[in-house]
């Protein structure tokens, strides 16, 4: 028994359940896009019959919806404390009942153009409410997608590789269900569709 490197599992994954589908005489080109709570992973592999090669990996380890949420929670705390006078970013529990409402928030917006926060009871007996729309934080996480989009080009850079040549971009990791993300990713490829086969 051995630890492997996560983006190796994922890529070992997809080529074990996928042994019908590969060709012995071309090999299968992926890129596997993890984008999940924390960081952000963009792996190259190729696929022959019981051959799995990774061929390059970029990566990074602070771009995640973390840092979406917990810039969230710097502006609606800035707003909650200028009106009522008390911050919930000095409040623990305040702290992680407004984090843990922010993320259901955002992941609403995923599949909704609009959606509600509530955090009744936040602090002080005072309920906190705020309606969000998809566009209102497209464009406050605009750094953000500038910056994944920058981790993506340096992706393909260091893989060496045509984007053409590249058979499936297989998505992985619960952020990349937003839109923005979707067609960023859709656009720096050049895919008119991406593949979601594996579990996020």
């Amino acid at each position: 028994m051995r630890l492997i490197n996560e983006s190796t599992a994922i890529a070992l994954n997809y080529g074990f359940f996928r042994k019908a589908d590969l060709s012995a005489e071309k090999p299968r080109i992926v890129c596997f896009v993890d984008f999940g709570h924390s960081k952000l992973t963009i792996t190259y592999a190729s696929f022959l019959p019981g051959k799995t090669k990774i061929l390059a990996t970029h990566s990074d380890r602070n771009l995640g919806a973390r840092q979406i949420d917990y810039l969230l929670f710097e502006l609606f705390s800035a707003e909650f404390d200028k009106k009522h006078k008390c911050d919930p970013r000095e409040n623990p529990k305040a702290r992680l009942r407004m984090l843990d409402s922010i993320e259901k928030m955002r992941k609403l917006l995923t599949g909704n153009k609009d959606a509600d926060l509530h955090c009744d009871s936040l602090l002080e007996d005072i309920d906190f409410h705020k309606h969000f729309t998809r566009e209102d934080l497209e464009s406050l996480i605009g750094p953000f997608i500038e910056r994944f989009k920058i981790c993506l080009i340096e992706s393909i850079t260091i893989s060496k590789l045509d984007p053409s040549t590249i058979d499936f971009v297989e998505l992985v990791g619960d952020s990349t269900r937003m839109p923005i993300v979707i067609e960023t990713i859709k656009q720096v490829f050049g895919k008119e569709e991406l593949s979601r086969t594996l579990n996020s």
